[in-house]
């Protein structure tokens, strides 16, 4: 008979490796990289699940260990730590935008696709893995916080800042104007 964990493991880990695989493919662009960042997250996950307290959230930690794997095999590939400047992320004047929201950004994502991809594939990578997790993921705020190990207030900055640079250069392109 087998490891009475592995079954518990595998109950709770595959009605995840659906939406584990999209946010890993939203995160790489790539079929092949997104799978095996899957893999080793579900690797990890399996090796740590003696450390998973039975009854609380299992979907956001594996999440997190989806993304740390990310990040670090991200800082692995660019040898060096990535950080943010907020003044190069931001395109323009703030004041000049109509309030953001998710429903805004999803139906403009629907409507233009492949626009919509490339804006959000060039988000900073701190922005764009706050804003796949809450907008195809439906993510929290406190889920956010918990799965990137990052305080509230951030999670909201930078889902806020996301979601107004993917609009900002979306409605550019249907104006036809560059953002």
């Amino acid at each position: 008979m087998g490891n009475p964990k592995r079954g518990e493991f595998e109950d709770a880990l595959m009605p995840l490796m659906d939406s584990l695989y999209r946010t890993a493919f939203r995160m790489t662009g790539q079929d092949a990289t997104a799978q095996d960042l899957v893999q080793e997250t579900a690797l990890r996950a399996y090796r740590a699940f003696a450390t998973y307290l039975p009854g609380s959230n299992f979907r956001a930690w594996i999440f997190r260990i989806l993304t740390n794997t990310f990040i670090n095999e991200y800082r692995r590939k660019i040898h060096q730590a990535h950080s943010v400047d907020v003044a190069e992320a931001d395109p323009g004047d703030a004041a000049d935008l109509n309030p953001v929201n998710a429903r805004d950004v999803e139906a403009l994502t629907e409507t233009l696709g492949d626009d919509a991809r490339r804006a959000i594939d060039r988000l900073p990578p701190d922005f764009r893995l706050v804003f796949l997790l809450a907008t195809f993921e439906g993510f929290t705020y406190k889920e956010l916080a918990d799965v990137l190990d990052i305080p509230i207030g951030t999670v909201m900055s930078r889902l806020h800042r996301a979601r107004q640079i993917v609009r900002t250069e979306l409605l550019s392109k249907v104006r036809g104007t560059s953002p």
